[in-house]
């Protein structure tokens, strides 16, 4: 991932949603994760259970569809996003 460390990309994702007005809550359950609306609460929700790997992709997959045009992202971590929308389209 362009040499940037899993917890550094992790924390890079999560500034990324937190200017989208997103808080990311790692849960236990059965279930991926994504983003939703709680209460008027913006939330990602994100397998608690997860590798570090998984926890990125689930991140990456869900700001490659609420979109980040409107903000800054460092380009390793466009790269990601754009590589998961891709994933989504085809």
């Amino acid at each position: 991932m362009a040499g940037m460390e899993n917890e550094a990309l992790l924390e890079e994702l999560r500034e990324t949603c937190e200017h989208l007005g997103y808080k990311i809550r790692y849960e236990k359950g059965d279930f991926d994760g994504g983003h939703c609306i709680l209460k008027e609460e913006r939330l990602l929700v994100v397998n608690r259970r997860f590798t570090i790997e998984k926890k990125i992709t689930t991140v990456a997959r869900a700001l490659s569809e609420l979109g980040v045009d409107a903000v800054f992202v460092k380009p390793a971590v466009r790269a990601l996003i754009d590589k998961e929308r891709e994933k989504g389209e085809s």
